[in-house]
């Protein structure tokens, strides 16, 4: 995504966007879900006309949204229709080096939906929305929607950015930037809607089992309509991956036939898992008896010394494991990084 640097004057110059005004039709119905509605044919139709120009998808990020959001709320309370002269000091900041904004409207072409789609339409004739629309070196979108049914009216605003790395926090100085940018490109964590990683979170034992069946490829798996945990029901969100979680012997949960999702998951289950994934392999107990806190005498030593054999972890500074650690987020990333290298 390039490592360009913030630079607030290229971020003023770039703040043009033209106006675009929209004649009015007759009046039609509203459709239901307006924002969502109106924001999902604009960012459709937005990288469709990028990926015929050979531009790169935008990612729309939350953070975004509720910028562009607030703005266009404003422009139907008021009827007025004017750039917001603070959207990119009000965007995520971090690795931003550049913005641009496209705000427009409609009314009367039947409902959300039309609207957004007119809106579109206007936009592909200006020569100022078009570009801000194709610049390739946008990697982000904001879009924000408002939609009036008595008046059938609608307003819509765009804002792009151009941001050095993926997630807002992440900046490129992260310690483990690199391994969460290999998590994101193997299509193992898309982050949050908001744009963001949480790179300090703890990893739940769901998730972790929904990052090891992205890391896998995602394969079929034979649903059973009686879930093999108690704790976790067929709607659960994490159902499929711990499902096949347990059909590959990866983890049979607790005894009492709980697999405990939302608790975190500890450094040394996450151990486990992984050496059961990658097979087993052979492993020499003094690596694991290397760390202060590791005696041959624990449950996991196996697992904790191939962990340590392979390079994917050295531990903390101070010669300890912490095997009942959680894990969080960057840290995950880097175990499976390096596990996969």
């Amino acid at each position: 995504m390039g490592g360009m640097r913030m630079a607030r004057r290229a971020i003023a110059a770039m703040a043009l966007g033209a106006l675009a005004a929209v004649a009015i039709a007759p009046a039609g119905g509203a459709g239901a879900s307006a924002t969502q509605t109106g924001a999902a044919v604009i960012l459709a139709k937005t990288n469709a006309y990028r990926d015929g120009a050979g531009a790169s998808d935008l990612m729309r990020a939350g953070l975004i949204d509720d910028v562009a959001q607030a703005w266009a709320q404003r422009l139907l309370s008021t009827r007025t229709l004017a750039h917001n002269p603070r959207y990119s000091s009000q965007m995520p900041s971090t690795g931003l080096s550049a913005a641009a904004e496209n705000v427009a409207f409609a009314c009367g072409y039947g409902g959300a939906k039309a609207n957004a789609e007119r809106i579109m339409g206007n936009w592909y004739k200006s020569d100022g929305h078009r570009r801000n629309m194709l610049n390739k070196s946008y990697t982000h979108i904001g879009i924000g929607y408002a939609y009036d049914s008595t008046s059938d009216c609608a307003y819509a605003v765009q804002n792009f950015g151009a941001y050095a790395q993926e997630f807002f926090d992440v900046p490129r100085r992260h310690q483990f930037y690199d391994e969460i940018d290999w998590l994101s490109g193997e299509g193992i964590t898309t982050g949050y809607a908001d744009g963001t990683f949480r790179p300090r979170e703890d990893v739940s034992r769901g998730a972790f089992a929904a990052f090891l069946y992205r890391l896998a490829g995602t394969p079929r798996v034979s649903l059973p309509a009686r879930s093999p945990f108690t704790d976790v029901p067929t709607s659960a969100q994490f159902y499929k991956p711990i499902v096949w979680l347990s059909q590959e012997e990866l983890s049979t949960g607790w005894s009492d036939g709980t697999f405990r999702p939302q608790d975190e998951i500890s450094r040394e289950a996450m151990a486990a898992m992984l050496y059961r994934y990658y097979d087993e392999p052979p492993a020499s107990h003094t690596s694991a008896t290397a760390f202060d806190d590791i005696s041959r005498e624990s449950p996991f030593l196996r697992e904790i010394s191939w962990l340590a054999s392979s390079g994917i972890t050295t531990g903390y500074a101070d010669g300890t494991f912490r095997p009942r650690a959680p894990v969080t987020r960057d840290a995950t990333a880097a175990f499976l990084e390096r596990a996969e290298s």
